[in-house]
């Protein structure tokens, strides 16, 4: 039997390869014909990061470097518990504080800055938040543990207890910051008026952790009786339990004032200007005692927000609750009885008028 020369041979069957053995593929959807292309793996193009703008990332930067050298700080602090220098700790401690809010202003001018110039982006905003989760996370959670460790937490009034309980706490209070930025960066837009938080602000609460610590270093220092029982049992309760509620209020829903942009970004009535200038008087007078002065003034923002959260429940439920919305209901019908007589007038003169 002859072979039919037209019946596809082995060769013909197998698919084409080239010389490395890869399979060719024949592109048939070509209108000059089918042609072959060899499959492999194409470099994908890297996306480049557009220009950075200068001032406000050195002003983040900034930043970073206050937060890293308030850890240095502490650690310096940490140190001297060791040794048993308490002014020197105290001394640490103060500058740690101060780094951190000098981190508070680069945090506050950057993105100021910002907008200013209309160099925000995706890139600032990632920045700033590896930032603040250094200044605003790390190094008050570093502070909460060597204040503990120096003011209840040590010999003769140490117990095993007290370090478990203080890396708890630090550990709590650096994952809810970090926790509060990640949320800050999904949800924020950028046409967002930045006028309420909600949620304890991360710089607002390390600034607390900061204020709690500047006290007791002042009554550590002028007062000796202060190392002295009861006061650390005291403050072996005081210390961990507010750090722990003001980490909390972080990762809360609970709504905060922008003070800054509420201050400063809008017109302020006669009263406001009033109530500034009396807050502003009462700083200097007692500006000699800075350390106790602060402390008062961040923790009354820290209850702010819980403060305004229970009066918005009793306004909407209870006693209080039905009494605004009476009085609210007697306020409407005022304002519609006030608009109509001028609807009146206005359908007299309509009527009046020639056609």
């Amino acid at each position: 039997m002859m072979p039919d020369r037209n019946a596809p041979s082995s060769s013909d069957r197998l698919p084409p390869t080239s010389a490395s053995g890869r399979i060719i593929q024949l592109d048939t959807s070509s209108d000059s014909g089918s042609h072959a292309s060899v499959s492999t793996s194409r470099r994908r193009k890297r996306q480049r990061m557009p220009g950075l703008a200068v001032l406000p990332t050195a002003l983040t930067l900034g930043n970073a470097i206050c937060g890293i050298a308030a850890l240095i700080e502490l650690a310096k602090a940490f140190a001297a518990i060791g040794v048993g220098q308490g002014s020197e700790v105290t001394l640490r401690l103060g500058y740690a504080a101060l780094l951190i809010g000098a981190g508070m202003l680069f945090d506050a001018m950057d993105g100021k800055v910002a907008r200013m110039t209309a160099t925000t982006g995706r890139f600032g905003a990632e920045l700033d938040s590896l930032c603040d989760a250094v200044t605003f996370g790390v190094a008050p959670a570093m502070m909460i543990r060597v204040g503990g460790e120096f003011f209840f937490a040590r010999a003769p009034y140490a117990f095993d207890f007290d370090t478990k309980l203080l890396w708890a706490v630090c550990g709590l209070y650096a994952c809810c910051a970090i926790l509060r930025l990640a949320r800050y960066n999904v949800e924020t837009s950028e046409v967002d008026d930045h006028s309420v938080f909600h949620g304890l602000p991360s710089p607002a609460a390390a600034a607390s952790v900061c204020a709690l610590m500047l006290g007791c270093t002042w009554l550590y220092d002028h007062y000796p009786s202060f190392s002295e029982q009861p006061w650390p049992w005291i403050l072996r309760f005081v210390i961990p339990i507010t750090c722990a509620f003001i980490g909390l209020m972080m990762v809360t829903r609970i709504r905060y004032v922008h003070l800054f942009n509420r201050l400063v970004s809008r017109r302020q009535s006669l009263k406001s200007m009033v109530i500034m200038l009396l807050i502003a008087v009462t700083v200097v007078m007692l500006i000699d005692y800075w350390k106790l002065l602060v402390p008062g003034l961040m923790f009354g923002y820290v209850l702010s927000g819980p403060v305004y959260f229970a009066y918005r429940f009793l306004r909407n439920r209870g006693l209080l609750g039905r009494r605004l919305a009476i009085a609210e209901r007697k306020r409407r019908r005022l304002e519609e009885n006030a608009r109509q007589p001028t609807v009146d007038d206005a359908r007299k003169d309509s009527a009046a008028k020639p056609t």
